[in-house]
C-alpha cells in the first residue's frame, strides 16, 4: 500500500508551483523552430484532410510524433494560436508523472523510500531541467513518451499482474511511443518485468508477454518506412558508448559536461554491484527506471551520434529522459543499502548527498538557459512580426534552421488566422523583445 507523508506532497506543490511559474513566465511566443510544422497540419484539419497531411507520418525518419500532434492541435486550436496552453498541457503530463514516480517510492513496504531522500526524488521528478521542454510547445511529445514509459513500469511492478493491467500498460507504452519513438525502449524493459514478476507462472509470464511483442512489431514496422527513406549509419562503439554516458550524466552535470560520462559510469557500476550483492524484489521498478533511461541514451545515440558526435548528447530536451535515469538509480542505491550501515555510511550516503549538489546546481544553471532561451525567441517574434512579409533571412535561420523556406510560407497562415506573434503590434512585440532580449544577457 502506497504511503507518502502530508510533508511530502507539500514540497511536490511547491516544486510543481515553482515549474508552473517559470513554465508561464518563459514559454515560447510563438511556433519556432520544428513546431512550425504544425501549420500545415492544423490546416489540412480544418479543411478536413488531416489524413493526407504529415499526421500520420514518421517525423524526420525518426520519430512518429502522431500523439503529440492530436494533443497540439487541440491546444492551438483551443487558445486561438498561443503557445502557452501547449506548455500548460506539457506541465500537466509532467504533473502526473511526478506522481505516478512518487506513488512507486512509497508503494512497497519493504522498498519504501522516506525522510530527505525522498525529498531528493522529489527534486528529480520535477527537476528545473524540465524547463527546456516545458517552455517549448512543441515538446508536449516528450512529456507523452516518457509518460507512456513510467506509467506501463508502475503497472507492470506492482505486486499482482492481470492481463488487464498489462494491456493497459502496453497501451500507455505504444501512445508514449506515438509521442516520441525513444519510448521503444521501455519495451525490452517491459519485458524483462514480465520474465521476472514473482508471482507468474511460466505460462502466464508468455501470455502478458505476446502483447508487447505485438506491439513492438507494429510500431517498429511504421516506423521502418520513414528511416528507410532517410537511410544513415550507425555509429562505432566508441563513439556509442561515450554518446550514452554523456546522455545519461547529462541530466545531473550538464554545467559540468566533462563530469558527465564519469557520473553515468559510477551510477552504472553502483547499481550493477547493488543488483549483484543485495538482491529483492523491490529492486524491480528502480532498476526499471534506469534501463529505460539507458535504452532512450541508446536509442538516441544510434540516431544522432554519427551524425552530429558525442557532444550532441548534451542537447537540453534529452535531461527529461536521463531523469528517469538518475530517479531509478537514487531509488535502487537507497533500497538496496540503506539498511547495510557500514556501506551506507562509507559511500552511498557521500556519493547521493554530492549527487544532490549537482542537482541543485544543474537546476539552477538549466534554468538560467530557459530564461536566455525565452530572451532570443521573444526577439525572434518580435522581429518577425515588425519585417513580415520581408524578414531577414538570418533571423527565419535562427528561428527554424534548416526550416527557414518552408516557414517563411506558413507565416503567412498564422498571419491569417491572428495566431501568435500576429495577434499584437509590432510596436508591443518589439519592446517585449528588446526586454526580453535585456534580461536574458
Amino acid at each position: 500500500m502506497t504511503t507518502i507523508p502530508g510533508r511530502a506532497w507539500m514540497a511536490f506543490a511547491a516544486l510543481a508551483a515553482l515549474l508552473l511559474a517559470g513554465t508561464m513566465a518563459w514559454h515560447l511566443p510563438m511556433m519556432l523552430w520544428d513546431h512550425i510544422d504544425l501549420v500545415p497540419m492544423y490546416e489540412a484539419w480544418q479543411d478536413g484532410t488531416l489524413a493526407s497531411s504529415a499526421f500520420w507520418q514518421v517525423h524526420d525518419g525518426s520519430h512518429l510524433h502522431v500523439a503529440a500532434y492530436a494533443v497540439l492541435l487541440a491546444t492551438t486550436w483551443a487558445s486561438g494560436g498561443q503557445p502557452w496552453l501547449d506548455c500548460l498541457a506539457s506541465f500537466a503530463l509532467l504533473l502526473v508523472q511526478a506522481v505516478v514516480l512518487l506513488r512507486i517510492a512509497g508503494a512497497a513496504p519493504s522498498g519504501r523510500i522516506q525522510g530527505v531522500w525522498l525529498m531528493v526524488l522529489l527534486l528529480i521528478a520535477l527537476h528545473p531541467g524540465h524547463l527546456a521542454n516545458l517552455q517549448w510547445g512543441w515538446q508536449v511529445a516528450v512529456f507523452i513518451s516518457t509518460l507512456g514509459a513510467v506509467a506501463a513500469i508502475a503497472l507492470l511492478t506492482r505486486p499482482g499482474l492481470s492481463m488487464a493491467a498489462n494491456l493497459l500498460a502496453v497501451a500507455l507504452a505504444s501512445v508514449g511511443v506515438l509521442g516520441f519513438s525513444t519510448t521503444l525502449a521501455a519495451f525490452p524493459v517491459a519485458l524483462g518485468l514480465v520474465a521476472l514478476h514473482p508471482r507468474l507462472s511460466h505460462g502466464q509470464r508468455l501470455l502478458l508477454a505476446l502483447p508487447w511483442l505485438a506491439a513492438a512489431v507494429a510500431l517498429l514496422a511504421w516506423l521502418s518506412v520513414g528511416r528507410a527513406a532517410v537511410g544513415g549509419t550507425f555509429p562505432g562503439l566508441g563513439t556509442t558508448v561515450l554518446y550514452v554516458l554523456n546522455y545519461l550524466g547529462g541530466g545531473v552535470s550538464r554545467l559540468a559536461t566533462a563530469a558527465a560520462p564519469v557520473w553515468a559510469a559510477i551510477a552504472l557500476a553502483t547499481a550493477g554491484w547493488a543488483a549483484a550483492r543485495r538482491w529483492q524484489p523491490a529492486l524491480l521498478p528502480w532498476l526499471a527506471l534506469m534501463a529505460f533511461g539507458l535504452g532512450c541514451a541508446l536509442l538516441t545515440a544510434l540516431g544522432r551520434a554519427d551524425a552530429h558526435g558525442t557532444d550532441h548528447a548534451f542537447v537540453t530536451r534529452y535531461v527529461s529522459f536521463s531523469s528517469m535515469f538518475w530517479f531509478g538509480w537514487t531509488g535502487a542505491m537507497l533500497v538496496a543499502w540503506r539498511e547495510a550501515q557500514p556501506a551506507w555510511r562509507r559511500w552511498v550516503r557521500p556519493l547521493l548527498s554530492v549527487l544532490l549538489v549537482f542537482l541543485l546546481a544543474n537546476g539552477v544553471h538549466m534554468a538560467k538557459q530557459a530564461r536566455q532561451l525565452h530572451g532570443r525567441a521573444e526577439g525572434h517574434a518580435a522581429q518577425i512580426l515588425a519585417a513580415y512579409p520581408d524578414v531577414d533571412p538570418a533571423v527565419m535561420d535562427a528561428a527554424y534552421g534548416w526550416r527557414a523556406g518552408a516557414a517563411h510560407g506558413h507565416l503567412a497562415a498564422l498571419r491569417e488566422r491572428g495566431f501568435a506573434p500576429f495577434d499584437r503590434t509590432p510596436a508591443a512585440a518589439d519592446r517585449s523583445g528588446q526586454d526580453e532580449a535585456g534580461r536574458a544577457q
